[in-house]
């Protein structure tokens, strides 16, 4: 478990450490992660993926819309990390 002080600190918006994440009415801090490019076949893919605290967003699911700097993106998985304190969402463009 990761002390409450730290996972304030680690989702702190103000010093840059997360950025701003709108599901629905709820907006919350979430470590954002453009990954590394790959090519399929004539297509560029990306992968997205954000980290939050498990107590914010506790109902986001498969299929929901994320919104990040104005993009919105698509809920492909939620899975809980090995903490219990946080998940990661893997997301793609909408």
């Amino acid at each position: 478990m990761i002390p409450a002080a730290d996972l304030e600190l680690m989702y702190d918006t103000v010093n840059g450490f997360a950025v701003q994440a709108t599901v629905g009415a709820e907006t919350k801090p979430v470590h954002f992660r453009q990954g590394d490019a790959d090519m399929l076949g004539d297509r560029l893919v990306r992968e997205y993926t954000l980290r939050f605290r498990a107590t914010d967003f506790t109902s986001l699911a498969r299929g929901d819309t994320v919104t990040i700097n104005a993009i919105a993106y698509k809920v492909l998985e939620v899975r809980l990390l090995d903490s219990g304190d946080e998940k990661v969402a893997r997301v793609s463009k909408t």
